[in-house]
């Protein structure tokens, strides 16, 4: 199976699944869909950042992004109110970097079916951490443990962890651009993009989605942060084109897995 790690070459790492008797062990191989199965392992591999190609037109993520829109369908059947409490607070998390690693750690344990350890935090973060659990389903026993979730939250707590898992990949002027872009609600026109651009990466500037970046420096702050996640993205007076740099690594989907995420839990 693959799951996102902190300080791998792309961010994932291959791990056996054999033995595994926990209900979301098949989180990450559900979306090992991305990458050929032998193409990363515990070792570095000279061919690893090559698996998304250098120049490819956006649309070249297309076919593996179709299947995020099952994986974060639970985001999507949630009631308004708790959708949006969701999404407010991962979007406030973005800034957070202390509780994106705690949340992700916690999430780790949780889909591994160990009980997480929250000693090491401190009170306020523990605080922010049973809110947030509690939106999916989770609360704290005790001031340091937390009780096991329910088995109609799991396909939520396996959405939230595939989400929280991309957002950790991605730096700190990634996650500010991020959110930049959640507050002027531009997700779901850039989620559009892989599947309007042509084979060059082109799309006319007239198109709908494209339309929705221009003004109040929408384009600017998109072009940043496609950059930081190894994107170009340029205009003409006609069209934009947007295609992956020299050696992207996994970045131009594992951003795009967030902004998914996103849009799923109501980002427009």
């Amino acid at each position: 199976e693959f799951c996102l790690l902190h300080d791998q070459e792309g961010g994932f790492e291959k791990e056996s699944s054999e033995g595994s008797a926990s209900p979301h062990s098949a989180l990450f191989r559900d979306a090992s869909f991305f990458y050929h199965p032998d193409a990363v392992d515990n070792e570095m591999h000279s061919g690893a950042n090559s698996l998304i190609r250098s120049d490819a037109a956006l649309s070249v993520l297309k076919q593996d992004l179709s299947r995020l829109e099952t994986q974060f369908q639970p985001f999507v059947k949630l009631p308004e109110d708790k959708q949006r409490a969701l999404y407010k607070t991962l979007c406030e998390l973005l800034l957070r970097e202390d509780m994106v690693t705690a949340l992700e750690d916690v999430l780790d344990d949780l889909c591994t079916g160990d009980q997480p350890d929250l000693k090491g935090l401190k009170p306020a973060q523990r605080g922010d951490l049973a809110d947030f659990l509690q939106l999916l389903g989770c609360s704290l026993q005790s001031e340091l443990s937390l009780q096991r979730y329910q088995p109609q939250d799991e396909e939520l707590l396996s959405a939230t962890h595939l989400l929280i898992s991309a957002v950790s990949e991605l730096s700190d002027r990634t996650l500010a651009l991020l959110r930049a872009c959640c507050d002027l609600r531009v997700v779901p026109a850039l989620c559009c993009l892989p599947n309007i651009t042509s084979a060059d990466g082109t799309v006319a500037l007239s198109a709908p989605p494209v339309a929705a970046l221009a003004g109040g420096g929408r384009f600017d702050v998109v072009q940043r942060l496609f950059a930081s996640s190894n994107i170009l993205l340029e205009r003409t007076e006609s069209s934009v084109k947007a295609v992956t740099m020299k050696e992207p690594g996994f970045f131009p989907l594992v951003l795009y897995v967030a902004l998914y995420g996103f849009r799923a839990l109501g980002g427009n």
